[in-house]
């Protein structure tokens, strides 16, 4: 499954929004978005602001972390899916769930793409720049 590249006009950075309440995994992905300073990172630590702030921000991208401590990530996924506003944003899950099911699971409700955790850095960072093109 590959990630729709985000079109956006010129100079404007690409919109970021991290779903995640490990201070660690939400750390690593600050530092990693560091290096693009053309991609703009809006966090939140748990499902029902990560929906509120998708809302309100409108992100390019969605990277959501499957183990929340409110609503899981496919009940995130569920809601951004049924809401006109965010509906077509790209929703990528990230899991420590490796599992063959786990991943068939996450796709087949919706999600773009999965990321298994922990992060492969160099992946990461490619799969960035397939979505958001090259920096600069």
């Amino acid at each position: 499954v590959a990630v729709p590249a985000v079109s956006r006009p010129a100079g404007q950075p690409g919109r970021l929004l991290y779903i995640e309440d490990n201070p660690v995994n939400l750390l690593i992905v600050q530092e990693l978005l560091a290096q693009r300073p053309d991609l703009q990172l809006h966090t939140a630590i748990d499902g029902l602001s990560g929906v509120s702030l998708a809302l309100s921000h409108r992100p390019d991208l969605i990277l959501v972390d499957m183990q929340l401590p409110d609503i899981d990530g496919h009940e995130v996924l569920r809601r951004l899916r049924a809401d006109e506003a965010t509906a077509a944003i790209p929703c990528i899950s990230l899991s420590a769930n490796a599992m063959p099911e786990d991943i068939e699971r996450a796709l087949k409700a919706g999600f773009d793409d999965y990321w298994t955790k922990p992060l492969d850095l160099r992946v990461f960072m490619r799969s960035l720049e397939s979505i958001f093109g090259a920096p600069g």
